[in-house]
């Protein structure tokens, strides 16, 4: 067991050093718990509270030991104490250097390798205090003697080589810990620089200390533990006056290392103090601390010779797919502006986007222009010339208006003006621009007030040339008035001699009573009949083909019976085997629909039994049975549309492919018309028509284009 000294025994020297030590110890405690608490609402910076923690309690136990080493008597115990104090003191020094490293912004030095190599020498130094008794490599010839007056009994040792070279270690880690903090202080703020200088302050007080201990310089007594209360202090003031814990810098690597722009630090010369990988990067080089940084800058970059912070110089780097262009800004930092700050930031999809909308607006066959609210032109794009004729850098900075027909001045000027009034995008404004030769071309404009973007504070304005296309619209008017007057023409000066010729027909039945002249008038009769539909296809063809004037819901059923009702269906029967609702016009459909009844009764017919036999009936179904041919009328099961089938005897494969074709039909007589225009008015809805696949006859389909 230790013997103790004796309380009354003490003076008051003894005492006060117990107590400085004991103090020490417990201020260095106080603050360890306390980062550990912090470190619980602060998971981000948990890494370097704890090492803070872990430097803290170290210092703790070194000064309790040296405390508790004054108030035992007995060398054995002596010996005993002075080897765990021993042990102890390899964690303030580590802690400290990780504590540096963590907080002056170096923390991707602290790897697992860091921490393995760091470890070497602790490792090693325990193994020398486990075995000290067999050899001499820490100490020699240990003795308790008492020194101050007699009052303090003190262990007197010979250090030996390994003892010299772990302190000699702990000062390097020391030493350079207090480097990182105060190089990363040069280019830091004053808070920074406040908190690294007293935190190197806090560190060095006990390294001196030591060395004046061992180097017989300071007192017999050991106070390295007690002097971390200086660190405590010093680490207090950090923490309340500069709000270490609150404030702690960024990692570089967390925040330099990763952006993407790049940084490069010059000195009063313009040489790298510091860069960051993006930089490098960017510039296609590497960068090294002195090099110049006008050797790795393009010879067109004058950003070196800016002193305006706020302007800013674009340069591009390297040639054809690894181009890049860089815009960089160059600003003074630190004290008297005497290191600058070069900021790199790559801007190539911004260009090439940029570039690609230019070629766009430069190679489009459209007007581009930008206006001012008082129609003064900002911007004419290189289309002008191709267009109009004029270069656009002459209309630049001239009155839009005065280019425009002054009969169309006023109104283009008002709903221009209500445009930016209102706010709202002028849409599809018709009107007559002079040309450079002197002619005056119809143009269609756009326009969208961006006066309030930035990017723009204009009015863009996108013109189109539709001068031939106008021209055209005239010229297909001035046709279709001609089709009128031909069929006009035609039904009325054609179609009044056909009804005196069959009037005259008919009278000479009455009055003829051979059967072959009969017969004859009954051809005669039967070509008037052609003649009269070939007049009504051609009305139908010439003045409303396929023309759409108003769509409504219809129900297919209903209109097939009323266009069934319609022709003349002796020979046919009607049968609806589905019925659908479609979105037609009711004329044209029943038109459809009528052309394509009548086609199926007359090939039925001529193919079928005589007229004498087809005696009409009623069908079960509500259809109208007329003799042999069944017409169909359903829907298609698996498509938007209907069909019409016959059972008559069908197309001729010859025809198929060109049944549609104005002028073809399979029928003697036949004014190959009907299908055409089946196929006009299809088309005019919206709907395909195809020939479908049957055993016999003819079946249409009409199927809603997608």
């Amino acid at each position: 067991m230790p013997t103790f000294v004796a309380v009354e025994s003490m003076t008051a020297t003894h005492v006060a050093f117990v107590v400085l030590l004991f103090g020490a110890a417990m201020l260095s405690a106080g603050l360890g718990v306390y980062a550990l608490y912090v470190a619980r609402s602060q998971p981000t910076h948990r890494r370097l509270l704890s090492l803070f923690a872990m430097l803290m309690f170290g210092a703790a136990l070194w000064s309790a030991g040296d405390g508790t080493q004054l108030l035992v008597v007995d060398e054995e115990s002596q010996i005993a104490i002075e080897t765990a104090i021993n042990l102890v003191t390899v964690v303030p020094p580590l802690a400290w250097l990780l504590f540096a490293m963590s907080y002056g912004g170096r923390e991707q030095w602290l790897s697992r390798r860091t921490y393995v190599l760091l470890a070497v020498e602790p490792v090693l130094f325990a193994v020398l205090l486990a075995t000290h008794s067999s050899h001499d490599l820490l100490w020699s010839a240990a003795a308790l003697t008492e020194t101050q007056s007699g009052s303090l009994p003190l262990l007197q040792r010979e250090l030996g080589p390994a003892y010299i070279a772990h302190a000699l270690y702990s000062y390097a880690l020391v030493i350079f810990g207090a480097y990182v903090l105060l190089f990363r202080a040069r280019t830091q703020d004053t808070t920074f620089r406040g908190q690294a200088t007293l935190l190197t302050v806090g560190a060095l007080v006990p390294m001196l200390s030591n060395v004046g201990h061992l180097s017989g310089a300071g007192t017999a007594l050991n106070l390295t533990g007690a002097a971390f209360t200086v660190s405590g202090v010093a680490f207090w003031l950090a923490i309340t006056r500069y709000r270490l814990l609150d404030v702690v810098p960024v990692a570089r690597e967390s925040v330099i290392e990763e952006m993407r722009d790049g940084y490069v630090v010059l000195d009063e010369s313009d040489r790298v103090v510091d860069a960051n990988p993006a930089a490098e990067q960017l510039l296609s080089t590497s960068l090294s601390v002195g090099q110049p940084v006008a050797d790795v800058l393009p010879a067109d970059a004058d950003v070196l010779d800016d002193d305006d912070a706020d302007e800013r110089t674009e340069f591009v780097v390297g040639e054809g797919a690894d181009r890049r262009f860089v815009d960089a800004t160059i600003s003074p930092v630190g004290r008297d502006d005497a290191s600058r700050l070069l900021v790199l930031r790559d801007v190539t999809e911004t260009r090439e986007t940029e570039q690609r909308f230019q070629a766009l607006i430069e190679n489009a066959s459209d007007i581009v222009a930008v206006l001012d609210d008082d129609g003064t032109v900002q911007y004419q794009s290189p289309s002008t010339k191709q267009v109009l004729g004029y270069d656009p850098e002459e209309m630049v900075g001239g009155n839009a208006f005065d280019y425009i027909h002054p009969a169309d001045q006023a109104d283009l000027a008002t709903e221009f003006a209500k445009g930016i009034e209102e706010d709202r995008p002028i849409e599809r404004v018709e009107y007559r621009v002079q040309h450079a030769d002197g002619s005056w071309r119809v143009h269609e404009s756009v326009a969208r007030n961006l006066l309030d973007d930035p990017a723009v504070e204009g009015i863009v304005i996108n013109t189109r040339d539709v001068t031939e296309h106008r021209a055209r619209e005239q010229e297909l008017a001035a046709t279709n008035e001609r089709l009128d007057r031909f069929a006009s023409v035609v039904s009325h000066d054609l179609r009044n001699p056909l009804n005196v010729a069959e009037g005259y027909v008919e009278l000479l039945e009455d009055h003829v009573e051979d059967e072959t002249a009969l017969q004859y008038l009954k051809e005669v009769s039967t070509s008037h009949d052609r003649m009269d539909r070939i007049v009504d296809d051609v009305l139908a063809l010439a003045r409303q083909g396929g023309e759409i004037t108003e769509t409504m819901p219809i129900e297919l059923e209903s209109a097939a019976r009323a266009a069934w009702s319609g022709v003349d269906t002796d020979g046919g029967t009607l049968d609806v085997v589905e019925s659908t609702t479609v979105d037609a016009d009711r004329d044209q459909l029943a038109r459809l629909l009528e052309n394509l009844f009548r086609n199926a009764i007359e090939h039925g017919a001529t193919a079928g039994p005589s007229a004498s036999e087809n005696v009409p009936r009623e069908t079960t179904d509500g259809g109208v049975h007329g003799g042999e041919v069944t017409v169909t009328v359903g829907t298609l099961p698996e498509r938007d549309g209907f069909y019409v089938a016959d059972d008559g005897p069908g197309l001729p494969p010859e025809l198929r492919e060109r049944v549609f074709e104005p002028g073809v039909t399979s029928r003697e007589g036949g004014t190959g018309l009907g299908l055409a225009i089946v196929a006009d008015i299809a088309e005019a809805h919206g709907w395909t028509v195809e020939l479908g696949d049957t055993d016999g006859g003819a079946r249409f389909e009409f199927v809603t284009k997608n």
